[in-house]
Protein backbone atom coordinates (compact mmCIF):
# COMPACT_ATOMS: atom_id res chain seq x y z
CA UNK A 1 0.00 0.00 0.00
CA UNK A 2 0.87 3.53 -0.56
CA UNK A 3 0.59 6.92 1.59
CA UNK A 4 2.36 9.89 2.01
CA UNK A 5 4.60 11.04 4.77
CA UNK A 6 4.68 14.78 6.48
CA UNK A 7 6.63 16.48 4.28
CA UNK A 8 4.91 14.75 1.03
CA UNK A 9 7.21 12.07 0.61
CA UNK A 10 5.86 8.52 -0.09
CA UNK A 11 5.28 5.76 1.94
CA UNK A 12 5.30 2.09 1.13
CA UNK A 13 3.71 -0.42 3.31
CA UNK A 14 4.45 -4.48 2.89
CA UNK A 15 3.06 -6.85 5.46
CA UNK A 16 5.16 -9.56 5.53
CA UNK A 17 3.17 -11.55 8.15
CA UNK A 18 0.73 -11.86 5.98
CA UNK A 19 2.74 -13.59 2.91
CA UNK A 20 3.08 -17.05 2.72
CA UNK A 21 7.11 -17.11 1.28
CA UNK A 22 6.92 -21.00 1.13
CA UNK A 23 3.70 -20.87 -1.16
CA UNK A 24 4.93 -18.44 -3.18
CA UNK A 25 8.41 -20.27 -3.97
CA UNK A 26 5.84 -22.52 -5.26
CA UNK A 27 4.36 -20.86 -7.80
CA UNK A 28 7.13 -18.30 -8.33
CA UNK A 29 10.93 -17.57 -7.00
CA UNK A 30 13.00 -14.82 -5.37
CA UNK A 31 14.18 -13.20 -8.56
CA UNK A 32 10.66 -12.57 -9.56
CA UNK A 33 9.50 -11.05 -6.37
CA UNK A 34 12.55 -8.87 -6.17
CA UNK A 35 11.99 -8.13 -10.43
CA UNK A 36 8.52 -6.36 -8.31
CA UNK A 37 10.21 -5.09 -5.91
CA UNK A 38 12.43 -3.37 -8.73
CA UNK A 39 9.63 -2.31 -10.56
CA UNK A 40 8.05 -0.37 -7.54
CA UNK A 41 11.43 1.21 -7.08
CA UNK A 42 11.31 2.57 -11.16
CA UNK A 43 7.66 3.64 -10.36
CA UNK A 44 8.86 5.58 -7.30
CA UNK A 45 11.58 7.36 -9.01
CA UNK A 46 9.27 8.39 -12.21
CA UNK A 47 6.21 9.14 -11.76
CA UNK A 48 5.60 9.13 -8.02
CA UNK A 49 8.67 11.04 -6.39
CA UNK A 50 8.06 13.95 -9.16
CA UNK A 51 4.40 14.23 -8.94
CA UNK A 52 5.07 14.57 -4.87
CA UNK A 53 7.82 17.46 -5.90
CA UNK A 54 5.47 19.36 -7.90
CA UNK A 55 2.78 18.91 -5.30
CA UNK A 56 4.72 20.05 -2.43
CA UNK A 57 6.40 22.33 -4.13
CA UNK A 58 10.26 21.27 -3.62
CA UNK A 59 12.17 18.81 -4.34
CA UNK A 60 11.80 14.62 -3.29
CA UNK A 61 14.12 12.42 -3.76
CA UNK A 62 13.37 9.73 -0.96
CA UNK A 63 10.26 7.59 0.38
CA UNK A 64 9.62 5.88 3.56
CA UNK A 65 9.28 2.18 3.86
CA UNK A 66 6.99 0.38 6.51
CA UNK A 67 7.40 -3.46 6.88
CA UNK A 68 4.99 -4.77 9.18
CA UNK A 69 6.49 -8.24 10.37
CA UNK A 70 2.93 -9.30 12.72
CA UNK A 71 2.50 -12.84 12.15
CA UNK A 72 6.12 -13.79 11.19
CA UNK A 73 6.55 -16.64 13.46
CA UNK A 74 9.19 -19.71 13.58
CA UNK A 75 7.64 -21.06 10.39
CA UNK A 76 7.96 -18.41 8.76
CA UNK A 77 10.90 -16.90 10.00
CA UNK A 78 13.76 -18.09 7.79
CA UNK A 79 12.32 -17.07 4.20
CA UNK A 80 11.28 -13.52 5.44
CA UNK A 81 14.68 -12.77 7.39
CA UNK A 82 16.16 -13.93 3.54
CA UNK A 83 13.76 -11.84 2.01
CA UNK A 84 14.70 -8.85 3.91
CA UNK A 85 18.22 -9.53 3.55
CA UNK A 86 17.66 -9.36 -0.10
CA UNK A 87 15.85 -6.63 -0.27
CA UNK A 88 17.87 -4.54 2.01
CA UNK A 89 21.01 -5.18 -0.58
CA UNK A 90 19.33 -3.95 -3.76
CA UNK A 91 17.99 -1.10 -1.86
CA UNK A 92 21.63 -0.01 -0.99
CA UNK A 93 23.63 -1.42 -3.68
CA UNK A 94 20.69 0.46 -6.33
CA UNK A 95 19.01 2.70 -4.72
CA UNK A 96 21.16 3.88 -1.97
CA UNK A 97 19.15 7.86 -2.58
CA UNK A 98 15.85 6.45 -2.51
CA UNK A 99 15.46 5.18 0.60
CA UNK A 100 14.88 7.84 3.29
CA UNK A 101 13.64 5.66 6.09
CA UNK A 102 12.94 1.80 6.92
CA UNK A 103 10.87 0.92 9.60
CA UNK A 104 10.30 -2.38 10.53
CA UNK A 105 7.26 -3.13 12.92
CA UNK A 106 5.74 -5.51 14.93
CA UNK A 107 9.18 -7.45 14.85
CA UNK A 108 8.97 -10.62 17.25
CA UNK A 109 10.98 -11.76 19.54
CA UNK A 110 14.66 -12.43 18.77
CA UNK A 111 14.65 -10.71 15.63
CA UNK A 112 16.59 -7.80 16.11
CA UNK A 113 19.77 -10.59 17.42
CA UNK A 114 19.02 -12.07 13.92
CA UNK A 115 19.08 -8.91 11.98
CA UNK A 116 21.90 -7.32 13.52
CA UNK A 117 24.03 -10.06 11.44
CA UNK A 118 22.23 -8.63 8.31
CA UNK A 119 22.73 -5.06 8.74
CA UNK A 120 26.66 -6.06 9.54
CA UNK A 121 26.53 -6.80 5.37
CA UNK A 122 25.21 -3.46 4.81
CA UNK A 123 26.72 0.21 4.33
CA UNK A 124 26.63 1.38 7.61
CA UNK A 125 24.90 5.15 6.05
CA UNK A 126 21.87 1.94 4.26
CA UNK A 127 21.67 0.30 8.09
CA UNK A 128 21.24 3.82 10.11
CA UNK A 129 18.36 3.96 7.88
CA UNK A 130 16.75 0.75 9.29
CA UNK A 131 14.93 0.96 12.62
CA UNK A 132 13.48 -2.07 14.88
CA UNK A 133 10.48 -1.55 16.59
CA UNK A 134 8.21 -4.45 18.26
CA UNK A 135 4.27 -3.57 19.12
CA UNK A 136 5.10 -0.23 20.47
CA UNK A 137 5.43 1.56 16.95
CA UNK A 138 2.72 4.15 17.09
CA UNK A 139 4.45 7.58 18.41
CA UNK A 140 7.37 6.94 15.99
CA UNK A 141 5.60 6.19 13.04
CA UNK A 142 2.72 9.05 13.75
CA UNK A 143 5.99 11.35 14.14
CA UNK A 144 6.79 10.66 10.79
CA UNK A 145 3.00 9.88 8.96
CA UNK A 146 -0.10 12.49 9.32
CA UNK A 147 -2.85 10.34 11.17
CA UNK A 148 -4.97 10.97 8.01
CA UNK A 149 -2.52 8.95 5.94
CA UNK A 150 -1.58 6.25 8.14
CA UNK A 151 -4.09 2.73 8.26
CA UNK A 152 -5.60 2.24 11.10
CA UNK A 153 -4.60 -1.04 11.64
CA UNK A 154 -1.12 1.05 12.36
CA UNK A 155 -2.64 3.80 14.92
CA UNK A 156 -4.04 6.35 12.26
CA UNK A 157 -7.04 7.05 11.06
CA UNK A 158 -7.14 6.13 7.92
CA UNK A 159 -9.64 4.02 6.05
CA UNK A 160 -9.81 3.61 1.88
CA UNK A 161 -12.25 2.42 0.46
CA UNK A 162 -11.88 -1.42 -0.51
CA UNK A 163 -9.17 -1.57 1.82
CA UNK A 164 -5.68 0.24 2.39
CA UNK A 165 -3.95 -2.65 1.71
CA UNK A 166 -4.50 -2.64 -2.05
CA UNK A 167 -4.13 1.16 -1.68
CA UNK A 168 -2.39 3.57 -4.40
CA UNK A 169 -3.49 6.76 -3.01
CA UNK A 170 -1.34 9.69 -4.01
CA UNK A 171 -0.55 12.56 -6.56
CA UNK A 172 0.38 10.66 -9.28
CA UNK A 173 -2.60 10.07 -10.08
CA UNK A 174 -3.65 13.27 -10.19
CA UNK A 175 -3.50 14.79 -14.06
CA UNK A 176 -2.22 18.65 -12.08
CA UNK A 177 0.54 17.14 -10.81
CA UNK A 178 1.99 14.02 -12.93
CA UNK A 179 3.42 13.94 -16.53
CA UNK A 180 3.70 10.60 -18.22
CA UNK A 181 7.24 9.00 -17.12
CA UNK A 182 9.61 7.93 -19.60
CA UNK A 183 9.79 4.45 -19.47
CA UNK A 184 5.92 4.12 -20.62
CA UNK A 185 6.79 6.16 -23.95
CA UNK A 186 6.74 4.16 -26.72
CA UNK A 187 9.36 5.35 -29.35
CA UNK A 188 9.26 3.93 -32.76
CA UNK A 189 7.58 0.28 -31.46
CA UNK A 190 10.71 -0.66 -29.56
CA UNK A 191 9.09 -0.92 -26.12
CA UNK A 192 9.81 -4.14 -24.81
CA UNK A 193 6.63 -6.79 -25.04
CA UNK A 194 7.10 -8.86 -21.86
CA UNK A 195 4.50 -11.55 -23.77
CA UNK A 196 6.79 -12.98 -25.94
CA UNK A 197 9.45 -15.82 -24.95
CA UNK A 198 12.44 -14.99 -23.52
CA UNK A 199 15.52 -15.61 -25.86
CA UNK A 200 17.18 -19.40 -24.80
CA UNK A 201 19.92 -19.02 -21.95
CA UNK A 202 23.14 -20.71 -22.68
CA UNK A 203 22.84 -24.24 -22.55
CA UNK A 204 18.94 -24.26 -21.84
CA UNK A 205 15.59 -23.69 -24.01
CA UNK A 206 13.64 -20.61 -23.88
CA UNK A 207 11.41 -19.84 -20.52
CA UNK A 208 8.03 -19.25 -20.22
CA UNK A 209 6.20 -16.53 -18.17
CA UNK A 210 4.41 -17.41 -15.31
CA UNK A 211 1.13 -18.13 -15.76
CA UNK A 212 2.08 -19.23 -20.05
CA UNK A 213 1.20 -23.28 -20.77
CA UNK A 214 4.20 -25.39 -21.82
CA UNK A 215 2.08 -28.10 -22.98
CA UNK A 216 3.03 -27.02 -26.40
CA UNK A 217 5.99 -25.08 -28.89
CA UNK A 218 4.98 -22.41 -31.73
CA UNK A 219 6.35 -23.19 -34.75
CA UNK A 220 9.74 -22.04 -34.96
CA UNK A 221 10.53 -22.09 -32.06
CA UNK A 222 13.62 -23.64 -29.72
CA UNK A 223 13.03 -27.48 -29.02
CA UNK A 224 11.33 -27.20 -25.70
CA UNK A 225 10.24 -24.00 -25.71
CA UNK A 226 6.70 -23.77 -23.81
CA UNK A 227 3.69 -21.78 -25.77
CA UNK A 228 1.69 -18.86 -24.63
CA UNK A 229 -2.40 -20.88 -23.57
CA UNK A 230 -4.60 -19.30 -25.51
CA UNK A 231 -7.49 -17.20 -23.64
CA UNK A 232 -10.98 -19.47 -22.74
Amino acid sequence: MLTRQQDGRPVYIESLGKVDLTALHKITSQERMIQNLVCEYEKMADPRLPACSRKSGYLLETSCSILDLKGVGISKATSVYGYLGAVSAISQNYYPERLGKMYIINAPWGFSGVFSVVKKFLDPVTSAKIHVLGSGYEKELLAQIPAENLPKQFGGKCACEGGCQLSDAGPWWDKQWVTEPKWAKKDGGNAIDNTQLPPPTQGGAAQAPIGLDPSAAPAGAPAGAPQPQPHA
